[in-house]
């Protein structure tokens, strides 16, 4: 019984002994002795290193990046690589950037007011990015071992620049689309309302006791009022694909399937036509890229629609030959003009009567038509703007080929999935 006794006065007298150094640790009474200065000094290093600023900047729920003192990126935090994926390196080169943080790092003191920089990226696409900046002393021990002056020293510190990164783009091309919307829209209806307006008054006063004349007139009518709908119809797809341009889609698609898409939709658009329409879709069963198909779809269709239109426009001179219109998906070759990177291309090809050189660049312009068929041809201008701004949103590319009296082809490079 005794030496059960004494076991258990040992075990309890051991703990509180072991909890004796804990407890003055945590006691707002307890000093270190003098001799022991160093070591809790060099043991609050430990535990401040033990959260570094990746740690902490990876809590933060806004994009955020901290360059040190020779402007490089020592933390980029997970939501400044989510929004900004592709354009850092262009933010941070960027010369207003740059010019903000030489004007910080010059001030002698840490307790300055933020600097601002308003930055305007047009690579890899269009994007206005609000950067706010702040410098900042901090021990070294805070930093990756990379980036520390002093090998990690509590007592080392080194100069940073804290960054606010806040994407503006949408609330920019928010207001530039609704001054473009008013401008372009305005211009472009101008046209069919006056014609509607005329017809109206015409059957309000002299053909209003005329049927053939109304009958005449109702179906010029309802072409001018469906024109007009197109044109809105082709404006605010164009304002929601603009809205997304640098939200890059995560969707996998397969080129095989979306091909197969193009030829049942297309086979709509064909029929009783005197078109020869053709996909040609070997060997490409295993390519897959990233994108919005609903999308891609639609630039396909669009380029096919206009080979259709401005192809059969010129029929008459074909001397009873068919339209041809070949749409087909190859490998991107190297030095053919393309990013370097691994990327198939999609081309659609018409014999169709091909464009002047001196248009070629401006087809992707909005309203944008070329003079000679905009009077024959049903037509909103809008096109090949759409797919300009779907493809940008995609990191892809678009090239137009022509020559005149042997048809067109239009090019389409999209980066392939790993």
């Amino acid at each position: 019984m005794q030496a059960w006794l004494a076991a258990l006065y040992g075990m309890v007298g051991g703990g509180v002994l072991a909890a004796l150094p804990l407890y003055f640790a945590r006691s707002d009474r307890f000093e270190p002795l003098p001799d022991d200065a160093e070591r809790q000094k060099s043991r609050s290093g430990r535990d401040a290193a033990s959260v570094t600023l990746d740690e902490v900047m990876a809590c933060l729920p806004a994009a955020t990046l901290v360059l040190n003192d020779t402007r490089l990126p020592c933390v980029i935090s997970p939501e400044a690589k989510r929004q900004f994926t592709n354009s850092i390196g262009s933010i941070i080169r960027h010369p207003a950037f740059q010019s903000c943080v030489d004007r910080l790092l010059a001030q002698k003191k840490d307790d300055t007011q933020p600097a601002e920089a308003l930055i305007m990226l047009d690579i890899p696409h269009y994007r206005i990015v609000r950067a706010w900046l702040q410098k900042k002393t901090v021990p070294d021990v805070f930093l990756s071992e990379g980036y520390r002056k002093g090998g990690g020293a509590f007592s080392s510190k080194t100069t940073l620049v804290f960054v606010a990164l806040h994407d503006e783009t949408e609330a920019v091309l928010a207001e530039r689309q609704h001054t473009d919307f008013v401008a372009f829209a305005s211009h472009e209806l101008r046209t069919p309302l006056a014609s509607l307006l005329g017809f109206i008054e015409t059957l309000q006063g002299p053909a209003a006791d005329d049927a053939a004349i109304q009958k005449e007139f109702l179906g010029i009518m309802s072409e001018q009022a469906k024109r007009m709908q197109r044109l809105l119809d082709g404006l605010l797809y164009l304002s929601r694909v603009q809205m997304q341009e640098h939200h890059r889609p995560t969707d996998t698609i397969g080129i095989a399937e979306l091909l197969k898409r193009l030829s049942d939709e297309a086979s709509g658009l064909i029929a009783g036509k005197p078109v020869h329409f053709q996909v040609q879709a070997d060997g490409v069963q295993e390519l897959c890229v990233q994108g919005d198909e609903a999308q891609l779809l639609q630039v396909l269709m669009n380029l096919v629609e206009n080979a259709l239109k401005y192809g059969l426009f010129d029929r008459g001179k074909r001397n009873g030959q068919p339209l041809d219109i070949t749409v087909a998906c190859t490998r991107a070759t190297k030095n053919a003009g393309w990013p370097t990177e691994p990327g198939l291309v999609l081309s659609v090809t018409d014999s169709g009567p091909g464009i002047p050189a001196r248009h070629l660049n401006r087809l992707t312009e909005r309203f944008y038509r070329v003079a000679k068929t905009a009077a024959s041809v049903q037509g909103s201008g809008l096109g090949l703007a759409i797919v300009q701004q779907i493809l940008a949103r995609h990191d892809g590319r678009f090239a137009v080929e022509s020559t005149v009296g042997e048809g067109t082809t239009c090019r389409i490079w999209l980066p392939l999935l790993a």
